[in-house]
């Protein structure tokens, strides 16, 4: 009874008595349990009677009748031709090609025209070749800025504008690298646009232009300053 105590009082310091109690309980109930009569299981009832079988009865016969050799049809009837399963398989002879022998029939025979045939469609023009200028010049539009539409032109070299008589605006020629052109510009003009004066704005004896730019070139009257006359230079092109 020592062990029972010391274990009894050491769950009593940890106050796990309620746990004691619970075993002490179960350790009484267990023998209550086993010592019950266990109660009779009811033997399953049959509702069917069982048919004895008479001894006298004779064994009912089998569905399927076992066939005799007679029985057998004389010809077995298949689909198709009778076949060997044993026999190799036909080889497939390779078909000759038909050679035609017919002779053409003179009388059936029409002339042919060795005349190509004329297209049917619409005809095809070549694409007209682009004017050659000489190298060197100029296209240009010119003449007065008031109107709508300007002359296209081709600007030579030395050649002059407005016109011969009256020489305004000369072209000297194309710069050192080819992508400008050069104008000699007469005192009477008052210079305007995107060219470049040399040798200075104020005193714009030459004029450069590069393709695509425009120049406006206005005739001043030296007495009282009135615009004369104003024209419009358009390069469009420089025909190296």
């Amino acid at each position: 009874m020592n062990a029972v105590t010391s274990i009894w009082r050491e769950m009593m310091r940890r106050r796990l008595w309620p746990v004691a109690l619970l075993l002490v309980a179960a350790m009484a109930a267990v023998p209550v349990l086993l010592t019950r009569d266990a109660q009779p299981v009811a033997a399953p009832i049959d509702s069917a009677p069982a048919v004895s079988a008479k001894a006298d009865d004779t064994i009912a016969e089998p569905v399927v009748a076992k066939v005799e050799a007679t029985d057998r049809p004389r010809r077995r009837r298949v689909l198709g031709a009778r076949k060997d399963p044993f026999a190799p398989a036909p080889v497939k002879q390779p078909k000759k090609a038909k050679t035609a022998d017919a002779k053409p029939d003179d009388t059936n025979t029409t002339p042919t025209s060795s005349a190509p045939k004329a297209p049917s469609g619409p005809v095809a023009t070549p694409a007209p070749k682009p004017v050659a200028h000489p190298a060197g010049s100029l296209v240009i539009r010119f003449g007065d800025a008031e109107a709508d539409v300007l002359p296209r032109m081709v600007l030579r070299k030395l050649n002059a504008l407005p016109d011969d008589e009256t020489q305004l605006i000369v072209f000297l020629g194309l710069t050192s690298n080819g992508k400008k052109a050069k104008f000699l510009v007469d005192d009477a003009l008052e210079v305007t646009g995107d060219g470049t004066c040399k040798p200075h704005v104020a005193s714009c004896e030459t004029i450069e232009l590069a393709a695509g730019e425009t120049e406006f070139f206005d005739v001043i009257d030296p007495e009282n300053g009135e615009v004369l006359a104003s024209w419009e230079l358009d390069l469009l092109r420089i025909n190296r």
